[in-house]
């Protein structure tokens, strides 16, 4: 693995997100093709609420990788988040 995406990984999972997003943005400027920064980096950007951010990040991962499974449900579920309406909330 990757020393970045290591330190990266480290930081998401200790809650430093900036310091998650700054290694994952250096991984992916490095190597444009890194499937999995690009993952992380949406992982990031969901846990900081940047959901379109991070519905980016994701398409990305599945355009370098189609068969990324954890990029396809993470989308799927951001999808989910964004389109979900309760008609009861808009007719009390």
């Amino acid at each position: 693995m990757d020393e970045k995406l290591g330190k990266g990984l480290q930081a998401l999972y200790a809650g430093d997100l900036a310091t998650a997003e700054e290694q994952f943005n250096k991984v992916i400027k490095d190597e444009p093709l890194n499937a999995e920064a690009y993952f992380y980096r949406g992982k990031t950007r969901w846990q900081n609420g940047e959901l379109t951010p991070a519905m980016s990040d994701f398409n990305k991962t599945l355009s370098i990788n189609p068969l990324h499974n954890q990029a396809k449900v993470s989308l799927t579920m951001i999808k989910n988040i964004l389109g979900f309406r309760n008609p009861d909330l808009y007719n009390p």
